[in-house]
């Protein structure tokens, strides 16, 4: 996978979707830092891309707390402490 300085972008932008075009994704950074994404969308595929998109996101956020989770020692919580958690969560959710 290729990156790109996010200047091509605002310099060359015919050269970068060239560039994109090849590679079908590139990775666009700042100061040497990653900042984006870009993938190439297949014509009539753009609601399908997106789609896949947030469910990637998704599946990152739900894998970030688990990891939290287990950072902090919560995967050894019995059943019933979960439901007792949940019960307290929405009491204080209605006052």
């Amino acid at each position: 996978m290729d990156f790109v300085p996010y200047r091509l972008l605002r310099n060359e932008p015919g050269k970068l979707r060239e560039r994109l075009t090849q590679q079908g994704q590139l990775v666009l950074t700042s100061e040497g830092q990653p900042i984006a994404l870009m993938v190439s969308v297949e014509p009539g595929r753009l609601e399908e891309t997106l789609r896949l998109v947030a469910q990637l996101r998704a599946q990152i956020a739900v894998t970030s707390m688990r990891e939290e989770a287990r950072r902090r020692g919560l995967e050894r919580m019995t059943s019933r402490q979960v439901a007792d958690e949940i019960r307290r969560s929405r009491r204080s959710r209605r006052r």
